[in-house]
């Protein structure tokens, strides 16, 4: 046992040395090709003026003119040139440098794209026979009575099937996001009837929220006759996510509060629970891929930290956002969307300039 305790700092000290010692290999060889550089430099020049002075070519001789020995201007200038030498050395090896890390990063990104893409094909290759499974059990269990002794399993098995479709949903849809292949499909939505969409959204899950005995409020502020331009799908999962969310971490006899309101240009929807909040610590990474914080694990170990990246991405998408504050108490997000008027429709239609035919009085 004491050789081992003796043996282990040395290897912890190996790796360190070997370290420097490259270290140091490296810059010796950097040194030694600018001083050559310069050495080079300096006695290419040195010569052209020797030359120039022994030709008597010029108006004047160099050397001759500022009375300077040949010697001295020799000992004075090579220094220089080495100097110069090493700057160009380590000017040259940065930019090979640059270039190793560039094309490494672009390495990489091809990698990443290659891995990315087949991680989508299995999972579509996945849901396909998933879909089969879900929609089989769920036509068995509607097939089942309710006091078949395995109607309980059965149920189970439908809820579970549907719940692995969904994580693959998700799944498939992190990778088109990471590869900028996820499609939208835009509509003009007024602000009554993006209200009823979000509120048809959040009435899903609401029995969920009950059986956990949470209370659920919905609170609407007066909504003006502007419109939104939504992905409706989108918003969809983004506010199914927030509200899942707010359920899965609220302890039984909590509640969560909803509120929509306009505020100037942005479109507002709160989601506020009594639940365990987000360490400060670690909010910063809250909108990150397959992140969960620490407490969120401890309450409920399965999840894949993908729900809250994808709301973001979805809503960065529709030129929104989403933020959020919390506390050990509880945790509020906000979503935005930019509202806009629809141009208002003129009430009569105009008759163009060349068409002889006049309007009519109403009424005839």
């Amino acid at each position: 046992m004491a050789v081992s305790r003796h043996q282990s700092p040395r290897r912890g000290r190996k790796p360190r040395f070997l370290f420097f010692c490259n270290n140091m290999k490296k810059h010796s060889i950097i040194l030694l090709k600018g001083a050559i550089i310069g050495g080079l430099m300096g006695s290419a020049m040195y010569l052209l003026l020797f030359l120039r002075d022994s030709m008597s070519l010029g108006d004047s001789l160099f050397f001759a003119e500022y009375g300077v020995p040949f010697f001295l201007f020799f000992e004075m200038t090579i220094p220089l040139f080495i100097t110069l030498g090493i700057f160009l050395s380590y000017v040259i090896f940065y930019k090979n440098l640059s270039d190793s890390a560039e094309t490494i990063v672009l390495k990489n990104k091809d990698d990443n794209k290659a891995k990315d893409d087949l991680i989508s094909m299995t999972l579509h290759h996945i849901r396909t026979p998933l879909t089969g499974m879900m929609w089989s059990t769920k036509e068995l269990s509607f097939e089942t009575p309710a006091d078949h002794p395995q109607k309980n399993r059965i149920d189970k098995l439908c809820e579970e099937t549907v719940r692995i479709l969904n994580t693959v949903e998700k799944l498939i849809q992190t990778s088109r996001e990471n590869n900028g292949r996820s499609s939208y499909c835009f509509e003009n939505y007024s602000m009554e009837k993006l209200e009823r969409l979000i509120a048809e959204s959040v009435s899903k899950m609401r029995p969920v929220a009950y059986a956990k005995d949470i209370s659920v409020e919905m609170e609407t502020s007066p909504l003006s006759n502007r419109s939104v331009k939504i992905d409706n799908d989108k918003i969809i999962t983004v506010v199914q996510t927030l509200f899942e969310n707010a359920i899965h971490y609220t302890k039984s006899g909590g509640g969560i509060k909803m509120k929509m309101e306009e505020k100037g240009d942005d479109f507002l929807f709160y989601i506020t629970d009594t639940g365990i909040g987000i360490p400060e610590n670690e909010q910063a990474n809250i909108f990150s891929q397959f992140y969960r914080s620490t407490n969120a694990k401890r309450v409920r170990s399965e999840g894949l930290g993908i729900g809250l990246f994808l709301a973001k991405s979805f809503m960065v998408a529709h030129n929104g956002n989403i933020t959020f504050s919390s506390t050990p108490h509880g945790t509020t997000f906000i979503m935005k969307l930019p509202v806009f008027k629809l141009p208002e429709q003129t009430a009569e239609k105009t008759i163009p300039a060349n068409n002889p035919q006049t309007t009519q009085p109403a009424g005839r």
